[in-house]
């Protein structure tokens, strides 16, 4: 790894693209119009140019930081819902149950009185 990439996982980079990281890169082609500025001018420049990069990648991390949440949130929702549904699953359960038992008992009752009937006859 190159003293670049360590500066990137220092930064907190958890991977890098190698694709994307060079120790080499590309030369910026400045144009006439900047090649005629003064000093200060160009100096101006690039520090306006910093800033709104640095803006800009502020605004990427807060989208991405909000994004994190809703996505944190809505795992949060589906777990709740999961264990709703878990709930409710074993709260028909029993009662499906329940329901079982007491007619079991009123077939067994029933099929008592029938014999006690034909017993009787």
């Amino acid at each position: 790894m190159s003293d670049l990439q360590d500066d990137f996982v220092a930064m907190g980079f958890e991977r890098l693209d190698e694709k994307y990281v060079s120790d080499n890169p590309p030369k910026i082609k400045w144009g006439k119009k900047y090649k005629s500025w003064s000093e200060e001018r160009k100096i101006a420049y690039l520090e306006k140019f910093a800033a709104s990069m640095n803006e800009a990648a502020a605004r990427l991390q807060n989208e991405r930081d909000e994004l994190n949440k809703l996505c944190d949130k809505k795992e949060r929702q589906i777990e709740s819902l999961n264990e709703a549904m878990r709930q409710n699953n074993m709260m028909l359960q029993t009662q499906i149950e329940k329901i079982n038992a007491e007619r079991q008992s009123y077939h067994e009752a029933y099929a008592k009185l029938k014999r006690e009937l034909k017993q009787a006859a």
